[in-house]
């Protein structure tokens, strides 16, 4: 059986631990890499276009792969267009792509969103001013996944992925219970959302694919049928579900993943 690596990228604020029982559901001849935070590593801080994030990527990939053999990449959401970006700039690296989710503003939105980056107002335009709010910490021995569990982002994560979550993205400091992922990281990452990607039309030559949620908030449907037809290796599909849905079913996103990556061969 043919061994083949997928390079998994979290979405934001989600620590890459929290897609344990999704990789869990891989089959033995897939390897699983993934860095388990991005953003919060200062040699690739966080600035326009996300450029040092891709950086930060791709040397992951070069060293945990030794450059052996080129590796799927898949990301939910923001690691979805990081790894699209890394695919282009590094197409040596890679033989697919998938996105799941992501959020990918081309054209006069782009060019809107590029304006709006320069001022406060990205803080409504994008879920930076959630993040900036969110709750951070909590006294030692609460039971975090009971708190989350009432919140309309988790209420239908699978329980083994709720549990995952808090598991590596909860962590005892300060004498209480605090998010791995920094809050402040997470809204500036939302902040500085790339506006380029129109840059990279038919620079991806390797096969890709962009899933969606049929009920998905991230951005409108079309946004992502006129991101396609901007690469000729890449093709469209939707499934059920809302934009976490990897964390609601993770088995069948494990399968949809098995699939198109047999669809790449």
């Amino acid at each position: 059986m043919t061994q083949t690596t997928v390079n998994f990228v979290h979405a934001n604020g989600f620590p890459a631990g929290s897609y344990q029982t999704l990789f869990n559901y891989f089959p033995d001849n897939i390897n699983v890499i993934a860095l388990d935070k991005y953003g919060h590593d200062p040699k690739y801080p966080i600035k326009n276009n996300w450029q040092p994030l891709v950086e930060q990527l791709i040397n992951f990939v070069e060293q945990e792969h030794n450059f052996a053999e080129p590796v799927v990449a898949v990301g939910h959401s923001f690691g979805g267009v990081l790894s699209f970006i890394a695919a282009c700039q590094r197409p040596d690296l890679f033989k697919g792509l998938i996105m799941i989710d992501p959020p990918v503003f081309t054209g006069s939105v782009a060019m809107i969103a590029r304006l709006i980056k320069k001022t406060p107002l990205i803080d409504k335009f994008s879920p930076a001013g959630r993040a900036k709010k969110r709750r951070s910490h909590w006294p030692i021995g609460s039971n975090v996944a009971e708190l989350f569990s009432r919140r309309s982002l988790f209420k239908n994560f699978d329980a083994r992925c709720l549990n995952d979550y808090v598991k590596h993205g909860i962590v005892k400091r300060n004498d209480q219970l605090e998010l791995a992922f920094s809050a402040k990281v997470e809204a500036n990452i939302f902040r500085d959302l790339p506006t380029n990607l129109s840059s990279y039309k038919n620079k991806l030559t390797v096969p890709a694919k962009l899933i969606y949620a049929e009920q998905t908030d991230v951005c409108p449907i079309h946004y992502f049928k006129k991101f396609v037809k901007l690469n000729k290796t890449m093709h469209l599909a939707s499934v059920p579900g809302g934009h976490m849905f990897p964390l609601e079913r993770p088995e069948e996103t494990a399968q949809l993943i098995m699939e198109t990556i047999k669809e790449f061969s």
